[in-house]
């Protein structure tokens, strides 16, 4: 614990040392607005919202009618709620227009392109780690497929309904319903979770930093019961609140419990809990997809085991994730990242073991094809980028859809550095990676794309001079 709190510390020197995909263009100025020092806006008139609710957009502002504000406020809060209101991911374009009715007094007029809310989509997915260690084993049995219905923005109100019934390598049936704002002021909301879980294969184990497989010829490995309630409290424009409490069924075959006892604790073959979170998260990128600007800050904890039902499980998880993007001059940004994990015990059952490598966006970059398992993390990024084509887009004609035919695109060259460290106070089989600072660096072309596409393209190197070139589909930092 003493070295992963020590390398906590070094992570918070190193990141005071990018990325939205488009870059938000400035509110246009003229001589006329500074005849008077302040501007009242007397008027906000919204355009081209057929499906959005005009409260809605409202409550993106950082300004209201009536208010009174500076010059340079004034364009600063036409700047932030244009940024707020693409990261809403309900337009694929926002313009802020204001017309001066005397010197003093203005009329604003918000203009937004809505996008496509309705997304009934095939599945057609891999479930690893990442594309990459799927790619190295082609292995087409871990190939999920089936359907998945989504509706963003649903009765106009940012509420977002999803169905998906999904087969394959993992089956899966999920209701899940957010309600952002359940109150006039539009402050707080509720979110709703059901799903059943269940596959074949599974993890069980880890050995030399990789992963062990078990695929059962006979039945599920594990099935999972899963069900749901969020309450949310969002009294600001960056800052929001989670609350939330979840409750989970575990079985698994007998099999499992022989390979690995500890899997769901005491070689049970059956484990139901219950769960209770809280996160805060501030965040204030001037794109969520791909930011260039701002920061982002999260502090969660969650209580495994709460003693209501019948479960032996007790555990207590702290997380914390730091971001941070600037730019340097024009073109060139950089961004910085610090997360950690710290377990309050060392009780964890296989099922809740914290690791890195798990996933896309919890990894050393260069360590794609291992993963490290542990119960306290500290992970810290840095990413140099230029902005190679600037964002831009083409109009695709022979695509009848407006809300499709504008084709946004962008690409970044970056140079970045991963440093790593994981206790480990277990001691799993050849885990040779863990108690040990692990680094990586490369170089790395992103592109990005409307929709939230994010294609990255990565040739990195770790400490042990293991070098290789590796997809992701999520931004970097």
């Amino acid at each position: 614990m003493l070295r992963a709190s020590c390398f906590l510390i070094l992570c918070c020197f190193f990141s005071a040392a990018s990325a939205q995909a488009f870059k938000i263009n400035p509110v246009a100025r003229d001589s006329s607005m500074y005849e008077m020092p302040y501007k009242s806006i007397q008027a906000i008139q919204i355009v081209g919202n057929k499906v959005t609710k005009a409260h809605i957009i409202l409550r993106e502002l950082t300004f209201s009618k009536n208010d009174t504000l500076s010059n340079e406020d004034f364009i600063e809060s036409l700047e932030q709620s244009k940024k707020n209101l693409l990261n809403t991911s309900l337009f694929n374009f926002v313009k802020i227009d204001w017309a001066i009715l005397s010197p003093d007094e203005v009329f604003i007029v918000i203009q937004v392109e809505e996008r496509w809310y309705t997304f009934p989509l095939p599945i057609f997915e891999i479930d690893d780690n990442n594309f990459n260690t799927w790619w190295r084993d082609r292995d087409y049995s871990r190939i999920n497929y089936g359907g998945l219905l989504i509706r963003n923005n649903f009765r106009g109100r940012k509420e977002k309904l999803s169905l998906i019934a999904q087969f394959g390598f993992t089956e899966r049936f999920r209701l899940k319903y957010e309600i952002p704002y359940i109150n006039k002021s539009q402050k707080s909301g509720l979110g709703f979770n059901f799903s059943y879980n269940r596959l074949d294969e599974i993890v069980y184990n880890t050995e030399n930093n990789e992963r062990s497989l078990y695929k059962s010829t006979n039945g599920d490995a594990v099935k999972n019961y899963a069900g749901g309630v969020e309450y949310t409290y969002r009294r600001k424009i960056f800052n929001k609140h989670r609350f939330g409490v979840e409750y989970d069924l575990y079985s698994i075959q007998d099999t499992v419990t022989d390979l690995n006892p500890n899997y769901l604790r005491g070689s049970e073959a059956e484990s139901q809990f219950l769960s209770l979170y809280y996160k805060f998260t501030h965040d204030n990128r001037d794109s969520r997809n791909y930011p260039l600007k701002g920061n982002y800050v999260s502090m969660s904890a969650r209580k495994y085991g709460l003693g209501i039902l019948s479960d032996k499980l007790d555990l207590t998880n702290v997380q914390f994730h730091f971001r941070k993007y600037f730019e340097i001059k024009e073109r060139w940004y950089a961004a910085t990242s610090l997360r950690g994990v710290v377990a309050a015990n060392n009780n964890q059952p296989y099922l809740l073991q914290n690791g890195l490598g798990y996933s896309s966006t919890f990894n050393v970059r260069s360590y794609e094809y291992y993963v490290i398992d542990g119960q306290n993390i500290g992970l810290a990024k840095a990413q140099l980028k230029y902005q190679l084509v600037k964002p831009n887009y083409a109009k695709l004609d022979f695509v009848p859809l407006e809300r499709f035919n504008k084709f946004h695109y962008a690409f970044y060259l970056g140079l970045f550095s991963d440093f790593g460290y994981v206790e480990d106070n277990i001691g799993f089989p050849g885990n040779d990676l863990a108690n040990e600072f692990q680094f990586g660096m490369g170089v790395a072309l992103d592109f990005v794309s409307y929709y939230d596409t994010v294609i990255r393209s990565e040739f990195s190197v770790n400490k042990f001079g293991e070098s290789g070139f590796f997809l992701h589909f999520v931004a970097p930092i």
